[in-house]
């Protein structure tokens, strides 16, 4: 039998924003989620015949592949998880957890090494869907400012697999490549908070109030697992092909590829970056994040300090763009020249440097 080492992963978070491994509790709950969510998903991939994922699906594979705690340290956080040992229903030459961390890296490292391959591991087509969305949520937002490393302790086993916003955007491709329909349909992204979930009756949809109308999103099989961790009433982001009316209105979304719920957690910013202007923080700053009318707004009231747009992307360049502004107007300003006000906005701002402050 392989030594234990092969069945032992570790789950690493670095950034700046947590000093000393301090991770949001929220943070850490949903990748340990995610994490277990894509082995279950690799030990249906390599079972022999096709799963159906209805109901408790994943409960055929937990003695299997259960991920159970076995410790933790820091200063970045490293969480260290291991399948169970096979017990005496188990036969060796079946040991479906190896199975499931050797497939795990394997496509984790197309996805890091060369996208485009891809499609040539031998799985079945819903298989592979239901594995990129796995790896879709273990990969960090488009916004934040950390990166997920997984490992297998055995050494020389498998590459580390570093996931980072960047390659989350190269598994929304994929995904895309692998469910968008050949129609002349409009891919569209909406933001609205989720009012209505039908899961296994009737269609298969979810609808979202944008902008004051209600419309209607059809998603797949394969979405089943974003869509049973929703909630009515929080906010979603859905990408996908939608049917518009004669002055291009969108009246329903006919094909979802995408949906995740919008965080609406403060920002945690650990630098200010804009247009070859750096400055690294002492410690995160934290901006509050509204969404109204449609546009999101990041605000931090402290520093006076606003970005706006109707894309999250846009409103954080909007926030360094001002930040940058408040800076050189601020910061960088002679004393004799700022009132009180001015004076008091000065050293909060000059209180956040933390020495390391580049700029051309």
């Amino acid at each position: 039998m392989p030594p234990d080492q092969h069945r032992k992963l570790q789950l690493t978070f670095r950034s700046e924003g947590f000093p000393r491994g301090e991770i949001p509790i929220n943070v850490l709950a949903s990748k340990l989620q995610a994490l277990q969510s894509l082995i279950f998903h690799a030990a249906a991939a390599v079972a022999p015949q096709p799963t159906v994922r209805r109901g408790l699906w994943y409960n055929r594979y937990r003695e299997a592949v259960e991920l159970l705690f076995k410790t933790a340290h820091h200063s970045d956080l490293v969480i260290e998880v291991e399948t169970p040992t096979p017990g005496p229903t188990l036969l060796p030459e079946n040991d479906v957890a190896l199975e499931s961390i050797d497939l795990i890296f394997r496509v984790g490292n197309q996805i890091q090494n060369n996208a485009q391959q891809i499609s040539s591991e031998p799985l079945r087509a819903t298989d592979r869907n239901y594995l990129l969305r796995a790896f879709d949520w273990l990969a960090p937002g488009p916004l934040d400012e950390y990166s997920v490393e997984l490992e297998n302790s055995s050494p020389g086993r498998h590459p580390k697999l570093i996931l980072s916003t960047e390659t989350r955007r190269t598994i929304r491709m994929l995904i895309e490549q692998e469910t968008a329909p050949q129609v002349a349909e409009q891919k569209t992204t909406l933001v609205g908070e989720l009012v209505k979930i039908h899961f296994g009756t009737g269609p298969e949809l979810i609808a979202i109030r944008h902008r004051g109308i209600e419309i209607e999103c059809y998603y797949s099989e394969s979405l089943r697992d974003e869509v049973a961790n929703l909630m009515v009433g929080s906010y979603v982001e859905v990408t996908g092909l939608a049917t518009v009316d004669q002055e291009g209105r969108i009246k329903k979304i006919d094909t979802v590829t995408g949906i995740e719920t919008v965080s609406m957690e403060p920002l945690r910013m650990t630098r200010l970056d804009h247009s070859g202007f750096r400055l690294d923080f002492k410690t995160p700053v934290q901006v509050q994040v509204e969404y109204t009318d449609g546009l999101w707004v990041y605000r931090n009231e402290a520093l006076n300090l606003l970005g706006c747009g109707e894309r999250r992307e846009d409103a954080l360049k909007d926030l360094h763009a001002n930040f940058a502004y408040l800076w050189q107007e601020f910061a960088e300003e002679e004393d004799r020249v700022l009132d009180s006000n001015a004076l008091m906005l000065k050293r909060r701002l000059i209180g956040l440097q933390s020495g390391e402050h580049l700029a051309h």
